[in-house]
């Protein structure tokens, strides 16, 4: 049962989950890859719909909120070197915990505001479902 209450904040990589497999997504993906004038190759449809929000995030389309705060890539690449350089003791190292901690921060602690969506809905004409825009009612009855 849904309470129908609004959440602020969705995380990024639960909304990618959420959609990578439905073929609207890959679908609004691969139309936006292919009209965005990128000169490379299509991303795997495995990673089109990742793909798609980081295209939005790099075009100031859609905020990111890292720590409670709307930030900028520059910021979130920051942070992830900061971390990196604490947990290093070699040079050597620094590389792959730094892909490490990458990972961690996009899989974890990126998050998208409700209404941020909403406005790429109005901006992009793509549709979220309602489902991922309300948040569950986790009481028992």
């Amino acid at each position: 049962m849904t309470s129908g209450k609004q959440p602020e904040y969705i995380l990024l990589s639960a909304l990618i989950h959420k959609l990578e497999d439905n073929e609207y997504y890959r679908v609004f993906a691969k139309s936006l890859a292919r009209t965005a004038g990128s000169s490379g190759p299509l991303p795997p449809d495995d990673e089109l719909v990742r793909e798609m929000f980081h295209y939005f995030i790099r075009e100031d389309e859609l905020p990111v909120n890292y720590g409670g705060a709307t930030v900028s890539l520059e910021y979130i690449e920051s942070e992830i070197h900061r971390r990196a350089s604490e947990k290093t003791v070699s040079d050597e190292d620094f590389q792959s915990i730094s892909e490490l901690e990458r990972k961690h921060v996009w899989e974890q602690e990126i998050s998208i505001k409700v209404q941020d969506l909403k406005r790429l809905y109005a901006n992009k004409c793509i549709v979220f479902p309602k489902s991922l825009l309300v948040e569950k009612d986790t009481r028992s009855s």
